[in-house]
Order: structure tokens, then sequence, then C-alpha cells
């Protein structure tokens, strides 16, 4: 039986979190936030802590707090994360509160929108402490490193917590595999919160995962199936073993539909892609308006030894500088900085041939300045 969905958010732990970010940046107490937006201080503590969700407020009157925090001086970009924070909050209560066994997968949040890096990320930072990169710099603030007393540093789960997320997520993902593929997106999804566990304890069941789904050299084009693949292999690649993700790479891209599909997800994954996509038919969308500088950046930050995701970030770097070859002329710096970057990863070791080839093809167009190209 279906049960009957929240009206209401239970959670604002990390809503909450953010808003105590912004009060800091400005920066002010608390008692003078609350002078500031006609509020008692009673509800700022409650907000910030996650007591009384700020999410619950009346919509207008959330949009006339985030108004007057910007005339006050906070940081615009954290002030920008409260949507996603919000968000994060929302799957949190989803994955924490509902019981996986029975919940209406076609209704559940992982089910109904495709997830970004910065939610992700936000939801990281519940589950195992880990910062942001959007709010690193706010925690190392003056404001922050003087926090009086044993003040929380991070929205952090309790221990029962962190073990039901991913636990929950694991029941999630076996409950949708193999079943209608309307699930997939679910099924994908899950599998790669299940892969940020830092205990190494979600490795097995993802190796089971592995087994029990169709190899990859199956996967004559892009269906629905592919994105659960990748995101399976990308999560025991999170978990130490990169095997299944190169062999994904060199196996799974056997034509331009699922390369597409693998750069038009990167896109969004980094925030390219504006609109919040709702299931991952978006992938195989060619008109889609993205230019790419955005998505390189990130790539480029990542294109360092012992990088879980290094295959990967190489192959995608391969496959946007071959469809977007004029990219580089949009920042000059990103240009040099992707030749250090790949010097730097062809000295070392610990990727594949296949991306050494694919690196040295970057390499060598860069330097050139012309793209790489397909079968170099």
């Amino acid at each position: 039986m279906s049960r009957r969905r929240r009206t209401t958010p239970s959670r604002g732990a990390i809503t909450g979190y953010v808003l105590k970010l912004i009060r800091e940046s400005i920066p002010a107490s608390q008692e003078r936030l609350a002078g500031d937006l006609g509020v008692d201080l009673a509800t700022v503590q409650s907000w910030e802590t996650g007591r009384r969700p700020f999410t619950g407020t009346a919509y207008g009157h959330t949009i006339a707090v985030r108004h007057q925090l910007a005339r006050l001086g906070a940081d615009p970009i954290i002030l920008a994360t409260i949507d996603d924070a919000a968000h994060a909050d929302y799957l949190l209560c989803e994955l924490l509160d509902t019981d996986p066994s029975v919940a209406d997968l076609d209704q559940h949040a992982l089910c109904c929108c495709v997830l970004t890096h910065q939610v992700t990320d936000l939801l990281h930072w519940a589950a195992v402490g880990k910062t942001p990169a959007v709010l690193a710099a706010s925690a190392k603030s003056p404001t922050a490193r003087n926090r009086r007393g044993p003040v929380a540093t991070a929205p952090v789960l309790n221990v029962a917590e962190r073990a039901a997320f991913f636990a929950n997520a694991q029941i999630l993902a076996d409950r949708s595999a193999g079943r209608d593929d309307r699930l997939a997106t679910l099924q994908r999804q899950a599998c790669f919160l299940t892969g940020i566990d830092p205990t190494g304890a979600s490795a097995s069941w993802l190796s089971r995962i592995t087994r029990s789904t169709r190899p990859f050299s199956t996967l004559h084009g892009w269906n629905r199936r592919w994105p659960a693949a990748r995101s399976v292999a990308t999560s025991l690649a999170q978990q130490g073993d990169p095997e299944p993700l190169r062999d994904f790479i060199a196996r799974a891209h056997p034509d331009d539909t699922c390369n597409l599909a693998a750069l038009n997800y990167s896109a969004y994954w980094v925030g390219e892609i504006h609109h919040r996509q709702h299931d991952d038919a978006f992938m195989t969308n060619p008109r889609l308006p993205w230019r790419g500088t955005l998505l390189l950046r990130h790539l480029v930050d990542r294109l360092r030894p012992g990088h879980p995701f290094l295959d990967l970030n190489i192959h995608n770097v391969w496959l946007l500088l071959a469809v977007r070859p004029g990219i580089l002329t949009d920042d000059p710096a990103l240009s040099r900085d992707l030749l250090t970057a790949s010097e730097n990863v062809l000295d070392s070791v610990g990727h594949s041939r296949q991306s050494h080839t694919e690196l040295t093809c970057v390499h060598y167009g860069v330097r050139m300045d012309a793209p790489p190209q397909r079968g170099t």
C-alpha cells in the first residue's frame, strides 16, 4: 500500500546550516539577523538547527527573507545554494523517513528528478560530513573559525541515520532493478548515492549489482539501462575498483548517441543545463543549449592522479574537445591549465591505456591548437 505523501517538510538541517553560513557571511549575530528580518530570535535559531524547516515557511515569506539577506550583504554564491539545499533536505526526508520496502517507487523523489552535482554534494555533506566545494571557502572563514562552544560544523546525520541512508538506497535500487524502464532513473541514482559510502561497506553490494546486470559489451546503443550501468561503474570506482568503469568507457560508447548522452549528462551534472530534468531521457536530446566551458573547467580541475573518476574525466575531455573544437578560445587560462594537468597525468601511473592514448591526443591537439580527432 502506498503511503500518503507529505504536505509539509519534516527535515531542514541542510537548509538550516546553509542559512547559518549565509548569516556568518554578512556577518551578523542571530539576534541582529532576527531584528533585521522582523522575526523573533527563536525563529532564526530553529531555522538554523532545522527544528523548524525554513522550507516550511510560506513561499512568499521565503522570497522576502532571501531578498533581505541579499540587501544585508550575504554572500551571493551561498545564498544561491538555498534551493539546492531545500531539494537535498527533501531527498533526505524521502530516504530516511519512508520505509523503502513499501515506498511507492513511481512517486519516489529519486524517480522524479535527476540529481545535479551540487545537490549530491549537499547530500554527501550530511551523509559523511564532506563540505561541498561551493561552501568550502565559507567553512574556512574567520567567522566560522571563531564559533564558540561545541557547535556543529556541518549538518551531519547521526550514526543510525547514516547507516539508514545507505541501506535504504540499496533497498530502493534492488526493488527497482529489472522493473519498468521508468524506474531506471531511480535505480541509477540510488546506486550512485550508495557509492559515496566512505566505509567501503557498500562495495560488495555494488559488485553484486554489476554481476546481475547485462555486461557492457551487450549495450549496442543507448537505452534507459545505459545510465544505470554507468552509475554502478562510477560507484565502484568511488569504492576503489576502477576496472568496471574502464570497461564501460571502452565497451559502452558504440555510437554517437551514447557519446551525446555522456556529454549531455555531464553538462547537466555541473550546471550548464539550467532547467531541472525529471528523467534520463534528456541525455539523447541533440538540441540542449550548453556551451561546455563550465564542464571543461570541472573536468580539468579533476584531471589529477588518484582521482577515482580519472579515466572518465579524460574520456569526457576528449569527447568534449572533439564536438566543441573552439571551446578553448573562450578561456586561455583554461587551455593552459589543461596542458599542465594533462602533462601531470601523463607522467603518472594509475590510468588505463585507452585514457593514456586519449589524453595524449588531447595534449597534442591543445598544443597545436587543434581539436582531437576520433580514431587518433
